[in-house]
Order: structure tokens, then sequence, then C-alpha cells
């Protein structure tokens, strides 16, 4: 986990990775707990990882994670393909934030041939930091 502070912005980033082959009952209730130790009502969450769920398509594995994640008011932002291999793309890797808390964002591709996954830029638009010149 890292903590983020500005002069205006305060967040905690928390990044997981579910292996594709785990127990999925037992991700959700380690993720739930994980979350549940850095929430805080006032507090700017960012949860992003390599989660390993296809969100370009509808799955009940989807549904469920998007339900634990509703509960803390996270939602799932990218929305482009992270992973392409041969003729086929999936968004497995995402970001999740509280769209109340953050909403001047933008989120694009960072390809860099490093890996078969593509990483993603996250960028949140802190409108004081702007006024005053600074980009963080």
């Amino acid at each position: 986990m890292l903590n983020l502070k500005t002069i205006s912005f305060s967040s905690h980033i928390m990044v997981g990775y579910r292996a594709p082959t785990g127990n999925f009952n037992l991700f959700l209730n380690k993720f739930d707990d994980s979350i549940k130790l850095i929430y805080r009502a006032n507090l700017n969450r960012i949860l992003c990882g390599d989660i390993n769920f296809d969100y370009l398509t509808e799955n009940d594995r989807k549904r469920q994670l998007d339900s634990l994640l509703q509960t803390y008011n996270l939602t799932a932002i990218v929305t482009f393909p992270t992973r392409s291999q041969g003729t086929t793309s999936t968004t497995i890797d995402n970001i999740f934030i509280d769209n109340s808390k953050i909403p001047n964002y933008t989120v694009s591709p960072f390809f860099n041939d490093l890996s078969d996954h593509g990483a993603q830029l996250l960028i949140i638009k802190d409108t004081n930091l702007l006024s005053q010149g600074h980009y963080v």
C-alpha cells in the first residue's frame, strides 16, 4: 500500500494480484479484509492490479467482485484492453476508484513492450495544484 499526499489530495493506493487458478472465494474474502484495513469514510482509495477477471465480458465472478467493491463505492474505470495475445484482447488489469471522491481523472493505456500486459496511466486532475502551476 502506498500513501499519496499533496496539498489538497490524500489517498491510499493498494495494488493486488489474483492468480488465475486461485481459489475465487478465498480471494474475495481476503480482498474484502484488505480493503477494510484501509477504509476510512473521508479517504480516497485507489485499488489496482492484475485481478485476472476480464472486464470486457460479463460473467458471474466479475459481478461478484463488482458487488463487493460497490460496498466501498469503488468502480472499475479501465474500459480498454490491457492484455492482447494473438487475436484476443482482455481487460484483466484494472483500476478501481470512488468516482464521488475522485471525479476528475483520465485513464489511458501505456504500452511499453516489457510484458504481455499493458500498463494503465491514471491522471488525477487536482484543480488546486493545477491552479498553482504544479503537477503531481
